[in-house]
């Protein structure tokens, strides 16, 4: 069966759904919550769900939640190849056709009676990918839910944003368009608008702050449970320097750049070494990554990847560029991430490499500066008060990292 008679049955399949699913909400799921809320039927603290993009965020996120005393669950269709570990992956269901067509409707109606704030992507919620999702939104404010949604990255990077924030950006060794990222300014705008139209609160950090304007950059979400990822360090006496980069993009991570100042160096008589990490689940890279001297994240984007949590928290000194840091980072506590671009990186790359004691102080500092701003108590803190604000209390959200 070709592309486009699938497509095409599965758009008919969808227009006989779409009257049975407003029937569903209309005729049973706005009386019920109508009826629950009346006779105040509910927890003391409202149920959560994060999905459905497979990000591993989503599942530390929900962790730091449940610190506070919130039910949040996760719930994915079919999960990337670094994680698995969602409370619902419906992926085994997903590989029928027939239930594939129907899941995304009956995942809704599901949760809308279950869970009471629904903390969504940019590209996306529980109907993406079907004629019901410009209904999504506004069916679940109809419905009393609250809406966070949040950027993760290619969910709002759009070329045009992209090309003026300088020389060195994420579009400049670009060869797919439309692949990575939303890319197209239009659709994102629209995107951008739909979105700020319904949510309660947007979330961005770093260079998504740029194609976000209104969200906010104060919450920090990407949550790491400091129990899974234990202070290594680094040697004193390693040779050669190991320097690892995990490119799941490597033309918008700035690959090339990294591989040709490894390259130049090693013919200087540098003792350096380059590894690459691609292709492996969370738990098989964080055993590559405890043997790393130095960890380079990105040179391109102008913001620093979970890559970079994860790296700082096992004790590693980071390079990465961060475009902006003073409007970027947050503030009140110091970042130990060394700042370079494709321009400054062979510096920053010697400083590192001639200075062992350095390497260890950086990744010292690294491990502190996640325990402050990522752990699940810190991002579960700013997140409590963010619910707490959106039920109604009159606490204020900021503070900061605290």
């Amino acid at each position: 069966m070709s592309v486009r008679v699938m497509h095409g049955a599965k758009a008919a399949g969808e227009l006989l759904l779409l009257p049975l699913f407003l029937i569903l909400v209309f005729g049973v799921c706005l009386p019920w919550l109508t009826v629950r809320r009346a006779l105040g039927r509910r927890q003391s603290k409202p149920k959560i769900i994060w999905g459905p993009t497979p990000i591993i965020n989503i599942s530390t996120n929900a962790a730091a939640d449940r610190l506070y005393g919130y039910q949040s669950d996760t719930l994915v269709y079919r999960p990337y190849f670094i994680t698995a570990d969602f409370t619902y992956n419906l992926e085994r269901w997903w590989r029928y056709p027939p239930l594939a067509l129907v899941i995304p409707w009956a995942v809704f109606l599901w949760a809308v009676l279950r869970y009471d704030i629904f903390h969504l992507y940019f590209d996306g919620g529980f109907l993406n990918r079907t004629l019901g999702k410009p209904l999504e939104l506004p069916l679940l404010k109809l419905l009393g839910k609250k809406i966070i949604v949040s950027a993760y990255g290619g969910d709002v990077r759009v070329e045009r944003i992209t090309r003026t924030l300088g020389e060195y950006n994420c579009c400049m060794d670009c060869t797919q368009r439309l692949v990575a990222c939303i890319c197209d300014d239009n659709l994102a705008r629209r995107n951008l608008a739909h979105v700020q139209r319904y949510a309660d609160s947007t979330l961005s950090m770093g260079d998504m702050t740029e194609y976000t304007p209104g969200s906010r950059n104060d919450l920090f979400y990407w949550a790491i449970d400091l129990k899974k990822w234990p202070f290594v360090g680094v040697s004193l006496s390693s040779s050669p320097v190991k320097v690892l980069h995990a490119p799941n993009h490597p033309q918008f991570k700035g690959t090339r750049y990294l591989e040709a100042c490894i390259k130049q160096l090693q013919d200087e008589g540098y003792p350096v070494q380059l590894v690459l990490v691609t292709g492996l689940g969370n738990e098989e890279a964080k055993e590559v990554y405890t043997q790393a001297d130095i960890m380079a994240d990105q040179f391109l984007i102008g913001w620093h990847g979970n890559f970079a949590v994860e790296a700082m928290a096992l004790g590693k000194p980071v390079v990465a560029y961060i475009r902006k840091p003073e409007v970027y980072l947050p503030h009140g506590v110091e970042c130990p991430i060394v700042n370079a671009n494709p321009g400054t990186l062979r510096q920053a790359l010697v400083t590192l490499i001639e200075n062992p004691t350095l390497r260890y102080e950086l990744g010292v500092k690294g491990r502190q500066y996640v325990e402050q701003v990522f752990s699940l108590e810190r991002v579960g803190a700013r997140m409590d008060r963010l619910y707490r604000q959106l039920e109604g209390d009159s606490a204020p959200v900021g503070g900061g990292v605290r």
